[in-house]
């Protein structure tokens, strides 16, 4: 439901929407997660759904958004490449710092019913499989459209998008496995606008039609929904841990997760 906001409340829309924007750019890590640990997904699902009736909630987080991509998306490369397990750890601290938000958020009271677990496992589940899977291999960038590659790059932004916003489930991850990955981030990165102009209509296209299926379940299945998406975000977890070096700094890159966890937390709203 749309709701009076603040200068700075807008302001602090507009850092998570960054924060989600930067996620995205980063293979294994949800932008859907960081959207439910800092408390605007159910807002998000519904002015989606509803764009007209919050449009200053979604310009704000969108504008966030396209920053976060366009202006760390070259970082966030350099520092996957370069540190990837100190990265994995600040993202990992991040969603656990979101998790007591999340707990109150679901509201499930002192009695859990069996088919809140069976919800629980059905998002857990199959986030776990793909993230202990083999990590999928990348094609050279589509940077000239076609037909074809328009087609391609519509569909593979419908489905990354729609993913991207479902919690524990990388869009930049599936974009991987589908083989577009690269040229989504070079897209980006070498600002080449007709391959954009056309990744942005899929992305639209997937992001409209995801948020009404969620928006549906969280109204009719709140507490169930929740199950699931506990599911997901624990699931992501544990896909995310790029293991530890037992030595110096291997130790003392840990650190980046209490560190993660207290901007998780100071991000979420209570």
């Amino acid at each position: 439901m749309a709701e009076k906001r603040t200068v700075k409340e807008y302001f602090g829309l507009f850092g998570k929407g960054a924060l989600i924007g930067v996620a995205n750019t980063v293979p294994g890590v949800s932008g859907g997660t960081i959207a439910v640990v800092t408390g605007i997904y159910d807002e998000l699902m519904e002015s989606i759904a509803h764009f007209l009736k919050n449009w200053k909630f979604l310009a704000f987080l969108i504008a966030g958004a396209g920053v976060g991509i366009l202006i760390f998306a070259r970082l966030i490369e350099f520092l996957f490449a370069n540190y990837p397990a100190q990265t994995l750890y600040s993202f990992i601290g991040l969603i656990l710092g979101g998790i007591p938000f999340l707990w109150h958020k679901a509201d499930f009271g002192k009695k859990v019913k069996p088919v809140w677990i069976l919800a629980f496992l059905l998002g857990f589940i199959p986030v776990l499989l793909m993230g202990l899977g083999t990590e999928p291999g990348e094609t050279a960038p589509i940077t000239q459209l076609t037909p074809s590659t328009a087609l391609m790059i519509f569909l593979a932004g419908t489905a990354g998008a729609g993913a991207m916003i479902i919690p524990g489930v990388s869009g930049s991850f599936l974009l991987l496995l589908m083989g577009m990955y690269s040229t989504f981030i070079t897209a980006v990165n070498d600002m080449n606008l007709p391959v954009l102009f056309v990744a942005c209509l899929g992305v639209a296209a997937g992001i409209l039609v995801v948020a009404r299926v969620m928006t549906f379940f969280l109204t009719k299945f709140p507490k169930g929904t929740y199950a699931v998406i506990f599911g997901l975000v624990l699931g992501s977890l544990v896909a995310l841990w790029p293991g530890l070096t037992v030595d110096f700094w291997g130790i003392l890159s840990l650190l980046f997760i209490p560190m993660g966890a207290l901007a998780g937390y100071l991000l979420g709203d209570r």
